[in-house]
């Protein structure tokens, strides 16, 4: 897992800084990040995953970090952020706010903490089929 994370700069990352999971919190806020995130094209051959966490992994908020008001951000400063976590390596998980929808939180996990490899995945669904509807179907 982070492998996605080296091919391009992301919202809370810099290519080639370090690698990191982006995570929805929800069901239905994967498949929105998906959905946004698949440029038009429809996915295939998806599953849906559940991730568990071990029960001593803790969960940082990115509003502890600094994080200022979610519609004065801009990607710069999401990546700092973003960067300062993982270096740090001081919690397996960041919480931050959904950019397509405030409201939500996605969580992102440092493969380079100590506990990444006691993550449990569980494959709720596969294959996972989008709604047509989502692609104006």
């Amino acid at each position: 897992m982070g492998m996605g994370s080296t091919l391009a700069s992301g919202r809370w990352h810099i290519k080639g800084a370090w690698t990191v999971v982006y995570c929805g919190s929800s069901r239905a806020l994967c498949q929105l990040e998906k959905r946004v995130h698949a440029n038009g094209a429809r996915p295939k051959d998806q599953a849906l995953m559940r991730l568990e966490l071990p029960r001593q992994a803790s969960v940082q908020v990115v509003e502890d970090l600094g994080l200022p008001d979610h519609g004065a951000v801009d990607v710069s400063t999401t990546q700092a952020l973003g960067l300062q976590w993982l270096g740090a390596a001081s919690s397996l998980a960041l919480s931050v706010p959904s950019f397509i929808e405030p409201q939500e939180r996605n969580i992102l996990l440092n493969p380079a903490h100590p506990l990444f490899g006691a993550i449990r995945v569980v494959i709720e669904r596969q294959p996972f089929v989008f709604d047509e509807r989502l692609f104006g179907g």
